[in-house]
Order: C-alpha cells, then sequence, then structure tokens
C-alpha cells in the first residue's frame, strides 16, 4: 500500500477479494496466521472455505474480530473505504462513500463508523510528552446543549506530533484539569492561551501564554498547531459533513486527529488502520454494536 499513491492505483492492486485477503492477511499476522481466539499457531487452512480451523477448533477467516468481521461487504469496497478516509484531509461523508463505491448511504455509514473506531485505538495508547499545546474550542453540533448549539471541545497537541480533540460538557478548570492529567506525562512546557481555566497547567509544568486578544504568537509562545487542526476540522463539518450529531461528534474527531497525528506517514495510514483493526477491544465494540443497529443508525451525519 506505501507505493499507491492515487485511488485509481488502489483500485488496480486491489480488485478482487483474494488479492484484499492475502493483503490483509500479511498485515494482521506477519509471524504467521494466529488464531484469535486462542493465539495458537497450529492452524489448519480449509481450502474449501477459505478458513482456518485452530487445534481449539475454532474456526476463523481473516476478517474474524476486526472491522471487517461479521459483513457482506466485499473487501475490496472495504479497502477503498479505507483508502478514502485516510486521504481525506477534511473528511468524507457517506454520501460520498455511497457513490464512490456503489452501495447504499445505510451501508456507507456502517462502513465509516467502523474504520473511524479503528483509527482512534491507536492515538490512545501512549501519552503526551515534551511541548504540548493546549487549547478550547466549540463546535456545532445537533443535539449539543452548549449556547447557540454548540458542543465544547479541548485540544491537547505535541508540538507538531501527535494531536488529541476531547469532548468536554463545560470548559471549567476541573473538567480541563482532568482531562490534561489523563493525557500528559513527563511534559516539559505547556503553551496555551489567557483564559482563566488554563492557569492551573503552570502545576504540571513550565506554562506559557499568549493573550489572542493582543496577539496570535509571540515567538515560540502560541498554540497555532492545535488552532490549525481546529481549522480543518471545522471546514470539513461545514463542507463536506454539514450535520453532526453530538452523539457522534467524539468520533469525528478522532478521525481527524488520527490523520493530523500521523500526517507525516501518509504513505502507510492504511496499513496503520488495519494493524488497529482487531483485538479483544474490538471484538467487544462489534459486539455491543451488532446488538443495538437501529439505536446507532439513528446517530448519523448528512453528506452532500
Amino acid at each position: 500500500m506505501d507505493k499507491i499513491k492515487s485511488l485509481v492505483e488502489a483500485r488496480r492492486e486491489f480488485d478482487t477479494q483474494e488479492k484484499c485477503e492475502a493483503y490483509l492477511e500479511g498485515k494482521r499476522w506477519p509471524d504467521g496466521v494466529t488464531c484469535p481466539r486462542c493465539s495458537s499457531k497450529d492452524v489448519t487452512y480449509m481450502e474449501s472455505r477459505r478458513q482456518w480451523q485452530c487445534e481449539c477448533r475454532y474456526q476463523f477467516s481473516v476478517t474474524a474480530g476486526t472491522v471487517f468481521h461479521r459483513t457482506h461487504i466485499d473487501l475490496p469496497r472495504w479497502l477503498m473505504a479505507v483508502w478514502l478516509m485516510c486521504y481525506s484531509p477534511k473528511g468524507i461523508s457517506g454520501k460520498q462513500i455511497q457513490r464512490e463505491l456503489g452501495v447504499t448511504y445505510k451501508t456507507a455509514w456502517y462502513m465509516a463508523k467502523r474504520i473511524r473506531k479503528a483509527m482512534k485505538h491507536d492515538i490512545f495508547d501512549d501519552k503526551l510528552c515534551g511541548i504540548v499545546e493546549v487549547d478550547a474550542s466549540a463546535v456545532k453540533a445537533d443535539g449539543a446543549t452548549g449556547r447557540f448549539g454548540t458542543q465544547n471541545v479541548l485540544g491537547m497537541a505535541e508540538r507538531y506530533g501527535a494531536l488529541r480533540m476531547v469532548v468536554i460538557d463545560r470548559l471549567t478548570t476541573e473538567n480541563i484539569e482532568r482531562v490534561c492529567l489523563g493525557n500528559f506525562d513527563r511534559v516539559e512546557m505547556i503553551y496555551s492561551d489567557a483564559a482563566n481555566s488554563m492557569h492551573f497547567l503552570s502545576e504540571i509544568a513550565e506554562h506559557r501564554t499568549v493573550a489572542h486578544y493582543f496577539e496570535h504568537a509571540h515567538g515560540q509562545t502560541h498554540t497555532n498547531y492545535v488552532e490549525n487542526a481546529w481549522s480543518l476540522f471545522k471546514r470539513g463539518l461545514i463542507g463536506v459533513f454539514h450535520h453532526v450529531s453530538a452523539k457522534c461528534l467524539q468520533e469525528y474527531l478522532d478521525e481527524f486527529a488520527f490523520r493530523c497525528s500521523h500526517r507525516k506517514e501518509r504513505a502507510g495510514l492504511v496499513d496503520l488502520v488495519l494493524a488497529n483493526c482487531e483485538g479483544k477491544w474490538m471484538r467487544r465494540w462489534l459486539s455491543a454494536v451488532d446488538l443495538k443497529p437501529s439505536r446507532e443508525f439513528r446517530c448519523f451525519v448528512f453528506g452532500p
């Protein structure tokens, strides 16, 4: 996938189910096929069913326990959807996925929701360290209880590194401190604006502020990296998604944070998603979602 630079090349490379299964198998089990249930490598391939059988008698396919599990959508369409979501800087709407892949809107929304779940797991493994920027914003969302129908969000980022955006109920010192302490580790310097709710950051590490009503930057004291992320995210909401449910807002924040955090690894974004598409946490989530499909589907996003 690292040599594929366009959608045309991606369609040519993954035009059959067999090619996609072979590629996913190599990324999921680089050291050989392993049973998802007992982690044993003593498995036998059943060619007629295109599945493996483990010594524990568990039968599984290459998609078992992944975001592609228990779906009737072929893998070429899945990988095209992953590619589109990874390489669309402002995101891609469900309606656009519908047109590109020739599926229904409900199917496109269903695929995008699962792919966003695989994007989320990677960026929350390690805590932020070094020089960190912190900035809050308000995002327009359907069903939000904030002023003018907005939802408060907090952005935290290593300078020019990993980014996290978190939905927060109220921008109080207590709420911001709780989120920051849960995401910081070995922080050396913190930059933020001059809001009163940010003053406690001096207790965590050296803290410098910039008064935005006077200037946007003073030398190296600025929050431009996080603000650039807010700008890109809000352009995506206005120009691509148009309307986002407050219930699903965190999923879209995670999607944008994933792309921004790995912007220097553009050639391997799809591989990163595939590497995070399976695990016990994913199997638990899939079980919960599949039990309540109608409730999940009501939290949708309109697209052009």
